[in-house]
Formats: structure tokens, C-alpha cells, sequence
């Protein structure tokens, strides 16, 4: 095992070229419109606001799938269950994930986070105890929906 992400925790300006970190904090106005880049690119693709209920993951873990979603951005938004991890990884110009340049981070649960299209995550994962959180993506029920890829070797997430 050769790659290992030290877990940092989330902010907005290291987390902005993979995304949004939705939170509020003292001073913002009571409402923010439009927090999120909300996108897809797919005309039959409607909207899947999905309610799941997750376990708790223990750290270090050993990562051996990644996944992105071509066409449209992704967001997670926690309702219960507090930390959890976000694994993100740049893609090279041919779609390809950076592995080696990959970050993780650890989001409160006051944070929600939403992903730009075509970025390299791992699945959602709880850390502090289960959870319940909200995913907003477009679907048509295609292969374009989700792209997994299976990693050759695993990359490692400490705390």
C-alpha cells in the first residue's frame, strides 16, 4: 500500500476545486440562495433526493473503490449522526482520477458538502456513529448515472 490521506478537516477553499461546503456561519446572512452549483447536463435526468442510513466507518481505512458522476453534481447532507469522511481526487485531462493528489477530509455534521460533476469520491461514510443523511443527484436510470472504478491497490485513510 503505497498511497495514505491523512484526514484533515473540511474547509471551504481547500475543498472549492472539487466542490461546495454548504454551512452556515456567524455573520452570514439567515438565508443563502443558490449555496450550491447545482448541474446536470442530461435532459431525461430528473432530480433523486435519496434518504440512507449509514453505519459508522472506523479509521484507518483501506479504500479499494472509487466512483464519479459524469453528468451531474452530487450533494451530501447529513441529518443525523455528525462527522463523516470525504475522500476527493483531481482528474488528469483524459478523466483519469490523480490518485497520488487525492485529499480527505473529515465535514461536521453542520456541513453539507455537493460535488462538481466529474469528480473522483469515495461513497459516503460516517465516522462518528450512524448516521442519516440527504444525496441529491440527477438519474435517467443509465450507466451514465454512476461510474465506479475499482482501485489496483488500496489507498489508505488515517486520522
Amino acid at each position: 500500500m503505497s498511497i495514505v490521506l491523512k484526514l484533515r478537516p473540511l474547509d471551504a477553499a481547500a475543498f472549492a476545486p472539487f466542490g461546495q461546503v454548504l454551512e452556515h456561519r456567524d455573520g452570514d446572512h439567515p438565508r443563502r440562495n443558490y449555496a450550491a452549483d447545482l448541474f446536470s447536463n442530461r435532459s431525461r435526468a430528473v432530480p433523486n433526493l435519496r434518504v440512507q442510513r449509514t453505519q459508522p466507518t472506523r479509521l484507518p481505512l483501506d479504500m479499494t473503490l472509487i466512483e464519479r458522476h459524469r453528468h451531474s453534481s452530487q450533494m451530501f447532507s447529513p441529518l443525523s449522526g455528525g462527522s463523516y469522511l470525504v475522500v476527493v481526487f483531481p482528474s488528469a485531462l483524459d478523466g483519469s482520477p490523480l490518485l497520488n493528489e487525492g485529499r480527505a477530509f473529515a465535514a461536521e455534521g453542520n456541513q453539507a458538502i455537493n460535488y462538481h460533476r466529474d469528480i473522483w469520491h469515495h461513497g459516503f461514510a460516517a465516522l462518528g456513529g450512524a448516521g442519516t443523511i440527504l444525496k441529491l443527484r440527477w438519474e435517467d436510470g443509465t450507466l451514465g448515472d454512476e461510474e465506479f472504478l475499482p482501485l489496483a491497490a488500496p489507498i489508505r485513510v488515517e486520522a
